[in-house]
């Protein structure tokens, strides 16, 4: 058994039973669920084997560059140069004059 697989962790009957006798209802309940769900995952995890796991592993590191790169394309061509941003903004000051009327 690989140190995954040892079943040490699991408390022995008087540890349980002086644990049970502090704590709630609830919580003993909760604490049962973790440690289901905690050996329901190294039920699944020990029938897939190393390799489909390292293959696995690769696969989510290429999916995550290729979104990588089509953001950063996406970024690039999202980018406006500054002299530009400048020609676009509309004029607050300049050679037009505006005759204001005051009363």
């Amino acid at each position: 058994m690989t140190k995954k697989q040892t079943r040490t962790d699991i408390p022995d009957v008087e540890e349980e039973r002086l644990r049970e006798e502090e704590e709630s209802v609830f919580d003993a309940f909760l604490r049962y669920q973790r440690q289901a769900a905690k050996e329901t995952k190294l039920a699944f995890d020990a029938l897939i084997p190393e390799g489909f796991k390292v293959h696995r592993r690769e696969a989510k590191r290429a999916f995550k560059k290729s979104f990588k790169v089509l953001l950063e394309a996406i970024a690039e061509r999202i980018d406006v140069p500054e002299e530009e941003e400048e020609e676009a903004k509309p004029r607050t000051t300049g050679k037009a004059k505006v005759k204001v009327e005051v009363s």
